[in-house]
């Protein structure tokens, strides 16, 4: 008999499970005991590398971190809310565990959980042989996820926890499109801001001067093929911002058209490239749907160079439908370059993954 277990399932939780490297052997434990399908609505292991980054939507920096397991919490928790889930809870584990294989870095596991409410994460730095590690790593789990919870009566694993503002959680639950209201015919330039830097500055600026007006950034929380943003990289994206910033739940720029009808967006070529390939809207007849409705909405861009495969490309050189082509303007080379993106500042900071 399992008494954590049993305490979950006699609990009003229902929630969803993204398990990877020994973290699975929880299962066994949660399925044993009478009353699981009560509480667990969906279960994955991601072991396979392709697995993890189908799930993700991306190869991860670092497949063993703090950030992989609250996207894999963050994953879960949106499953869970698609089942029907009420109230939700997602649990992601990411561990490094002993193999047969060299491996660099210490043996550990990270671990998060999502709810409306709050993201939870918390570490474990494991020893010994493996099964002793898998044994461990079960014990933390449930320590983990009871905590989280709030579901007393066993010990509870240190949790670093971030409580979200209401808006943010009516972001995160679907319930809310923006933070706040817009204007019409308003300048933003939206982004991932992962981290902000200076080209993004300087685009602003020279937005702001050729429209007249003040802009806004934009961050949405949604981006397609991706899990939500989890609480604590919300924060950390919107703590860069010294101006105004709008939270969204827009991951494409038709839903940004509906949102923010009249707008000016301040792109780089490169978005507005993704915003023309019919490769994101399953073909040309939908491409074409979707644009229309953009423009039908008023929507304008303005489009700064980058740097592409090696050489610099502005909107001059870019094979675009026409109807999008006549909304928008060039910013030329000799006004804006920067060559450094956000990925390349990303990966500068970023210690090389451990080998597992």
């Amino acid at each position: 008999m399992s008494e954590r277990a049993r305490l979950l399932h006699d609990s009003p939780w229902q929630g969803a499970l993204h398990l990877t490297g020994g973290g699975a052997g929880m299962l066994s434990e949660l399925l044993a005991e009478a009353g699981a399908s009560r509480t667990l609505i969906e279960a994955r292991v991601p072991y396979a590398e392709g697995s993890l980054e189908a799930l993700l939507g991306g190869r991860p920096d670092q497949a063993c971190s703090a950030p992989t397991a609250r996207a894999l919490a963050m994953a879960a928790f949106q499953r869970a809310l698609q089942l029907g889930a009420r109230p939700a809870f997602g649990f992601g584990i990411t561990a490094s565990l002993a193999t047969d294989r060299p491996k660099r870095g210490p043996c550990r596991a990270h671990l998060a959980v999502q709810t409306r409410g709050h993201t939870s994460q918390t570490q474990l730095q494991l020893s010994g042989q493996r099964a002793a590690q898998e044994a461990a790593l079960v014990d933390f789990a449930w320590q983990t996820l009871l905590g989280a919870l709030d579901l007393g009566s066993f010990p509870q694993a240190p949790l670093d926890q971030m409580v979200a503002p209401v808006e943010w959680q009516a972001l995160v639950a679907g319930e809310r499109r923006s933070t706040s209201a817009s204007e019409a015919g308003e300048l933003i330039l939206p982004g991932s801001f992962n981290p902000l830097h200076e080209g993004h500055e300087r685009m602003m600026a020279i937005a702001e001067v050729r429209l007249g007006r003040p802009g806004v950034f934009e961050l949405s929380v949604e981006n397609p093929d991706k899990p939500l943003l989890d609480y604590f990289e919300i924060e950390r994206r919107a703590s860069q911002f010294r101006r105004p910033l709008r939270l969204t739940r827009l991951p494409t720029f038709r839903d940004k058209a509906d949102e923010f009808p009249g707008a000016t967006f301040a792109v780089g070529i490169d978005t507005l490239l993704r915003i023309a390939d019919p490769r994101y809207y399953g073909g040309d007849v939908q491409r074409d749907a979707a644009m229309a409705a953009m423009l039908e909405a008023g929507v304008s861009f303005l489009v700064f160079g980058r740097l592409i495969d090696g050489s610099f490309q502005g909107l001059s050189q870019a094979t675009l439908p026409e109807a999008l082509g006549g909304a928008c303007t060039e910013v030329s080379e000799d006004e804006f370059r920067a060559d450094l993106s956000s990925t390349e500042l990303r990966l500068r900071t970023t210690p090389d993954p451990p080998a597992v």
